[in-house]
């Protein structure tokens, strides 16, 4: 096993440009369509606000023109109905169904994303999801899919992003890398088990593009505000391996690694967000 050393100047020159903090997030006004009530666009921007604060490396802060904040969170309730059928059986049913958009604009350069969901029960999963016998759990079956949908947003279009740090790694006889610190901690809500993709960089005609590796980071322990030790596996250990060296000894001319936080998972392995 081979320990890479640089001088701890390095190390922390490396973490204090590199260090991370939580974004911080604010939701300013909605808008409906004048078929769609006043409470239902509050009970859409409620949850959007509920499913954001839920996410662990976001703060949120109220600040309706997104002074103070990295992104402003804007949305528009397109469509909101209630259906009532009656089945074969006589038994009555009300289906709700409902779209809206959510755009995230990031305050510094004024870029903007937008995504929209329709609750329309369609598909497998969804088929049932909106019916129900009393009108008022029809809605809120709708409604709570809401905050589900803002947490895949986040991870989406508020990416957890820092870097590997170059001044202490750890590699095998084989050449892959095992273990190494990122410029990520408890302050950017990372906590022991959080997961990270690897992104290697490169400059093609002038311009960054990024690459994901086929590598998983795993924190092991959270070391600080702004750092944490991580165990490293996958196929593509040893191509990170020489990437991380050849930032470590000339940083000038090559780009740093990249990490990106990935939601957690449950027993099954699905996304704990869905």
């Amino acid at each position: 096993m081979k320990k890479v050393f640089l001088f701890a100047a390095a190390m922390m020159m490396a973490v204090t440009v590199s260090a991370g903090k939580k974004l911080i997030v604010s939701v300013g006004d909605f808008e409906s369509a004048t078929s769609v009530d006043v409470d239902v666009e509050e009970q859409v921007k409620q949850n959007v606000v509920s499913g954001l604060s839920k996410v662990g490396h976001l703060q949120m802060i109220e600040a309706k023109d997104g002074l103070g904040a990295d992104y402003l969170v804007t949305g528009n309730v397109l469509s909101y109905n209630i259906t009532k059928t009656v089945n074969d059986k006589g038994e009555v049913y009300y289906k709700t169904t409902m779209s809206y958009t959510i755009t995230a604009a990031n305050v510094k350069d004024g870029t903007t994303e937008t995504e929209t969901y329709k609750y329309d029960g369609d598909g497998i999963v969804n088929m049932k999801y909106g019916y129900s016998q009393d009108p008022n759990a029809s809605r809120q079956k709708v409604f709570a899919y809401i905050e589900d949908d803002m947490k895949r947003f986040a991870f989406e279009h508020f990416p957890l992003v820092g870097q590997i740090v170059e001044a202490d790694y750890t590699v095998d006889k084989k050449g892959k890398l095992t273990e190494c610190y990122i410029t990520l901690g408890s302050e950017d809500g990372v906590d022991a088990k959080t997961k990270f993709d690897i992104y290697l960089g490169k400059m093609i005609a002038g311009r960054i593009t990024r690459q994901k590796a086929d590598v998983t980071l795993t924190v092991a322990e959270v070391v600080a505000g702004d750092l944490a030790r991580c165990k490293v596996t996958g196929k593509e250990a040893d191509k990170v391996a020489k990437a991380l060296e050849a930032y470590a000894s000339d940083p000038t001319n090559t780009l740093p690694i990249q990490v990106k936080m990935k939601p957690k998972k449950d027993a099954m392995g699905w996304d704990k967000i869905f």
